[in-house]
């Protein structure tokens, strides 16, 4: 036995499991090759439809620097004194640019609010810049937002216009930046044949539509153009896709990348969002010049009156008294009341400006848009500056961080702690300038008074002249000091620049595709084609519990396997003795050379053969290997012990009244059942006979034993025919009585676990057990369909012999190829 599976694993000696399994999974494949080439087909197919018509995504890219420096005004000017947080963060600025109100800013100084269309065959694509009309809609009325109007131009002057307008539609106030809740209304299909220039209002919007002139009336006829009215925040959704990265590790230059349907668009859109950028940076820097002017001008109000009315009444004073001057005392007490005065003044505005920032800051707890720097009012105090500075920059991380989070998050809340923290301090600081400032005026109220008392010692034309003098002089000063102020603050504003800088626009040239990406769709397309064969295949062969290969034998048992017959498309069961000479009889020469290594006498050998189920060959297995010892000169004889469903009768065209059956039941003595075969000399016949209503009691009985002795007596080989092994125990019974029990199994009919369990139970009573694979199927030049080889001519000889016999070497083939020739 181990010399066979020598033999019969020979040609595999030199590849290890992995190798074997790799070829038989490359034939498996290769048998369904058609299936392969149809779905790679479908796929390659499916993308290119998917291609075709897949709406176009673009891409365009710019580049912004940021600078490294605070995003406020300069905190050592004059004017500024404050400053926001370092907008080196190139995080918050990335946040900044991807948040909603800069991209709403963008979208609205843009003509996105009317999208156009024109349908194709199977798509639609989006018109702009290129649309051969103009939709002017009112944005004083609640238009209908969402609908997608069709117009069909009927020649230069009129139109028709058509929508489906569905049950729950939006409606969007344009100047209110809002939807509005309007009374649902029917599903409805709007018609109409509308003049160019005409207004129409349906009750569902406002509009007209004009032509732009650039168009083609013969080919714009032909196609259907559509429109649809967009509000804004499906525009921002819509236009939102964009991405920010720094250009390179820990650079301040950022690359912003946008998306979009069409190249134009997405081109005008991200400059216009990288323009709001700059615009929004230089205007949180000039907010604290526009604060300080508006706070000066408003003091300048009540200011101006003054002044005008001590001028007026210095002159006519003056007038009255032939333009008297100050004498020398008067002028002396003048100047010093004067100065006392502008100093007094100047506290007095800060003490106003004081007041007013303790009332802002109480009263505008998260709004500091509108602080006045202390500095630009010419405070110079430190630790007031230093605080309202920190405020606004707080209050400047506490806006990035809301553009991504809520006012719940951690981040959000420990900033509103230090905001917290910061103008309770604040309000103290505010709260001791405020006393200081007080302080400092009841001091000067105290010199001033010491100097009137000597004022009433002058004369009193000169007493009259000093006080108008007083009054202009006050006005005046604190007029002119303002007014310095306001300069100064226009001037920095003026002066202004943003931090950061747009490097270089998006251009359309630039505008690449990334989807469809058409190589890589064609790729998964082919790649999918392929797969599904393929899965399909390892599915089928996973599920399946037919013995479809040798290997499936092998993995069962290690009985050896003596033969491989494939199929064969005969009407006589007998081919070997019709066909001596062919592929299959040398198939069951090799099957006769492997059983006589199995056995341990070289003659009188038995030799049964079954299977697990009818219809596995194992009659016609039993009848050619019969045939081909009779061929080698040996006398043999088949013997028929099916006696549940004879079939060796009928085969050999011979009478079934009396057989085996009526040996063992004792009617018939062999002599009486022995039949020749009518086709070999050597070979004869004992068939079944009438079937017994106990085929196992008869099997089980001595007369078995007392017939394979008579026949062990008279013939070299007995080859015994029986009934399944998985139906009935007839075989089981006889298996004790022969020299080697054959077992035939049928590829793609045998069970795989109905045959390890027979033959694990064969192997378990000491059977001496070999298989015969039957119905063999080839599959042209690859090798049987099921990886049994790849002979010459695809048939397996049992691989005890390994013949490589070539072409022309038997007779009926040799003609028959020859005939093949001459056609």
């Amino acid at each position: 036995m181990e010399e066979i599976n020598k033999q019969n694993n020979g040609m595999y000696a030199q590849n290890d499991n992995d190798s074997i399994d790799l070829k038989n999974w490359i034939i498996k494949f290769l048998s369904y090759w058609y299936l392969f080439v149809i779905f790679g087909c479908a796929g390659l197919a499916v993308s290119y439809v998917y291609n075709r018509y897949t709406s176009r995504v673009y891409q365009t890219q710019a580049y912004l620097y940021i600078k490294e420096q605070t995003v406020g005004i300069d905190p050592t000017a004059m004017i500024t004194g404050m400053s926001f947080r370092n907008a080196g963060n190139v995080d918050n600025q990335i946040a900044i640019l991807q948040s909603f109100l800069l991209k709403e800013r963008a979208i609205k100084n843009l003509d996105f609010e009317v999208s156009y269309y024109i349908k194709g065959r199977v798509a639609k694509a989006e018109l702009y810049m290129d649309n051969p009309f103009t939709v002017e809609f009112d944005d004083n009325v609640y238009q209908l937002v969402g609908v997608e109007y069709g117009v069909k131009f009927l020649d230069n002057s009129r139109y028709v216009l058509t929508a489906n307008i569905g049950k729950n539609q939006k409606y969007y106030n344009f100047t209110a930046d809002e939807y509005v809740v309007k009374i649902k209304q029917p599903e409805m299909k709007f018609v109409d044949t509308v003049f160019f220039g005409d207004t129409v209002d349906n009750g569902y919007n406002k509009f007209r539509i004009v032509l732009n002139g650039n168009y083609n009336t013969d080919e714009i006829s032909e196609v259907d153009l559509s429109f649809r009215i967009n509000d804004y925040l499906s525009l921002i959704k819509s236009m939102g896709n964009i991405t920010v990265t720094p250009s390179t590790k820990n650079a301040t230059v950022v690359n912003v990348v946008a998306r979009g349907n069409h190249p134009q668009k997405i081109t005008n859109y991200l400059n216009q969002l990288l323009r709001e950028f700059v615009n929004r940076e230089l205007e949180l820097k000039n907010r604290v010049s526009e604060n300080t002017i508006l706070f000066i001008d408003e003091q300048l109000m009540g200011i101006q009156d003054s002044l005008s009315k001590a001028e007026f009444d210095l002159q006519n004073f003056q007038k009255g008294n032939d333009f008297m001057n100050l004498d020398a005392q008067a002028t002396q007490l003048f100047n010093h009341l004067k100065a006392l005065e502008q100093q007094r003044g100047e506290v007095d505005l800060n003490l106003k400006y004081y007041m007013n920032l303790k009332k802002y800051v109480e009263d505008n707890i998260n709004d500091v848009d509108k602080l006045i720097a202390p500095s630009a009012m010419g405070i110079q105090d430190p630790l007031l500056n230093k605080l309202v500075s920190t405020l606004v920059e707080l209050s400047a991380e506490k806006s990035i961080q809301l553009l991504t989070s809520t006012e719940k998050s951690p981040a959000v809340q420990s900033i509103d702690e230090q905001i917290t923290q910061t103008k309770t301090a604040l309000l103290e600081n505010i709260n001791n300038m405020i006393s200081n400032a007080q302080m400092t005026m009841e001091e000067i109220d105290v010199k001033v008074n010491e100097a009137s008392v000597k004022v009433k010692e002058l004369p009193n034309s000169q007493r009259l002249l000093l006080g108008y003098e007083r009054k202009f002089a006050y006005n005046d000063n604190l007029y002119n000091f303002l007014m310095q102020k306001r300069s100064e603050a226009q001037i920095v504003m003026a002066s202004n620049t943003a931090d950061s800088e747009i490097v270089d626009f998006a251009r359309v040239a630039l505008t690449t595709i990334v989807s469809p990406n058409t190589k890589i769709n064609y790729l998964i397309g082919l790649v999918l084609g392929l797969l599904i064969p393929a899965l399909f295949i390892i599915l089928k062969e996973f599920f399946n519990v037919k013995l479809m290969e040798r290997k499936d034998v092998e993995n069962a048992t290690d009985a050896p396997i003596i033969g491989q017959v494939p199929v064969v498309d005969a009407v006589s069961e007998t081919f070997v003795i019709d066909k001596p000479n062919s592929p299959i009889s040398e198939t069951f020469r090799a099957m006769r050379t492997n059983l006589e290594y199995m056995v341990k006498s070289k003659d009188k050998n038995v030799v049964l053969v079954t299977g697990d189920m009818s219809g596995v060959g194992k009659t016609f297995i039993s009848i050619n290997l019969a045939s081909i010892y009779a061929l080698y000169g040996k006398k043999t004889i088949l013997i028929g012990l099916d006696l549940r469903k004879p079939r060796l009768y009928q085969e050999f065209g011979l009478s079934n009244k009396v057989g085996v059956s009526s040996y063992l039941a004792n009617r018939a003595s062999l002599d009486d059942i022995i039949q020749p075969s009518g086709k070999l000399q050597s070979l004869d016949i004992a068939v079944a006979g009438p079937i017994p209503p106990n085929p196992a009691e008869l099997i089980a009985s001595e007369r078995t034993d007392q017939l394979f002795k008579e026949l062990r007596e008279r013939y070299d080989y007995i080859i015994v025919d029986t009934a399944p092994l998985a139906l009935v125990t007839d075989a089981i019974l006889l298996t004790k009585r022969v020299d080697v029990t054959t077992f035939v199994v049928r590829q793609g009919v045998t069970n795989k676990n109905v045959f390890k369990a027979i033959v694990n139970n064969l192997e378990n009573r000491g059977v001496n057990l070999s298989v015969v694979i039957n119905g063999i199927r080839y599959q042209g030049h690859y090798g049987y369909r099921y990886g049994y080889g790849t002979y010459s001519y695809g048939y397996g000889y049992g691989y005890g012999y390994g013949y490589g016999y070539g072409s022309g070497y038997y007779d009926n083939e040799h003609d028959k190829k020859k005939r093949w020739f001459r056609k």
